[in-house]
């Protein structure tokens, strides 16, 4: 089982790789499927939730590969493939972490940050909660916050190290 800190530094390996890629979207995208890149989002996937469903990991390890998988999920319907790594995440991949998401929510296992992070989500680009969820719990758990809100707490989090849900939280935050 892969720790938090390989799996970041796994996704930037990645990220690399496909950031190599030049030429139209069309012609990077051929270039990162002959390359196998594509392939890799899925596997860095299934190891986070090795840890998000690890009964004798620390809660706080659990709650941070979770934080990194819903957020996976998302982006990955947020911005093209040849941006972010990934071209087609296995329907089955994305209910388990919906599914898991939910489950934390209803078991009141999140923080003030996934609080946060799931306002600006669902604000942005709520489809994926509802596609692969329902997600159930996410209403009562996000409540009044707005995106302004989810930024201003947001700003007191520390991204790095934490694969590409750091890289896009330092963008979005300035940092």
């Amino acid at each position: 089982m892969l720790n938090l800190n390989a799996l970041a530094n796994w996704e930037s390996a990645v990220l690399a790789s496909i950031r190599g890629a030049a030429g139209t979207i069309e012609e990077r995208d051929a270039q990162i499927t002959r390359s196998g890149m594509y392939a890799e989002y899925p596997a860095i996937l299934d190891s986070y939730l090795e840890l998000v469903d690890g009964p004798d990991l620390p809660a706080d390890t659990r709650l941070e590969a979770l934080k990194r998988t819903t957020f996976l999920v998302w982006y990955s319907f947020c911005v093209p493939s040849v941006d972010s790594g990934m071209s087609e995440i296995p329907e089955s991949i994305a209910r388990h972490v919906m599914d898991a998401l939910d489950s934390a929510l209803a078991g009141n296992r999140g923080d003030d940050e996934l609080r946060a992070m799931l306002a600006w989500y669902r604000d942005t680009f709520a489809e994926p909660f509802d596609f692969f969820g329902p997600v159930r719990s996410l209403d009562p758990f996000i409540r009044d916050m707005t995106t302004d809100d989810a930024r201003r707490t947001l700003a007191a989090s520390g991204f790095s190290g934490r694969g590409q849900l750091g890289l896009y939280w330092s963008s979005i935050l300035g940092g």
